[in-house]
């Protein structure tokens, strides 16, 4: 019987200390990627930006230069596959460090989501064609 309350309990310790030096490591993964974090953000701009153009050429461009903006659905389908392009570009390793640095993936993917959403936003080609437009028209109501 001492025995066997031995072995449990040494199996007890060995548990203990191995959730107790994962906490800590996990602490310390944390600790040291808020210490990076600019880097960590630089890395994740570049491939946010570097998406974002593919995206934008082949999706996106048509509809701005004709001062307008794309269709939910379209919009939809764009944003999903610029999160796809990102994860992609990144890599299955660091996909897993944003997610651990944001804390879950639903957060990694909502931010990125709001760069994509934020540059669309921001679109300036869109918003030339959209002053010539406005200038064309009040020309033309002006000469009538």
């Amino acid at each position: 019987m001492y025995h066997y309350n031995m072995l449990i309990a040494t199996f007890l310790i060995i548990i203990i200390g191995f959730f107790a030096s994962r906490s800590l490591f996990y602490m310390k993964k944390r600790e040291r990627m808020i210490i990076q974090f600019p880097e960590y953000s630089a890395l994740l701009q570049f491939h946010m930006e570097k998406a974002y153009d593919m995206i934008y050429k082949d999706q996106v461009l048509t509809y701005s230069i004709e001062a307008s903006r794309l269709p939910d659905k379209e919009y939809d389908v764009s944003v999903r596959e610029f999160i796809r392009l990102v994860e992609k570009m990144l890599g299955k390793g660091l996909c897993k460090e944003y997610t651990f640095l944001y804390g879950d993936y639903n957060t990694f993917v909502f931010n990125l989501a709001e760069y994509f959403i934020s540059r669309y936003d921001s679109d300036e080609i869109r918003e030339t064609a959209m002053e010539n437009v406005m200038e064309t028209e009040v020309d033309e109501t002006e000469g009538s």
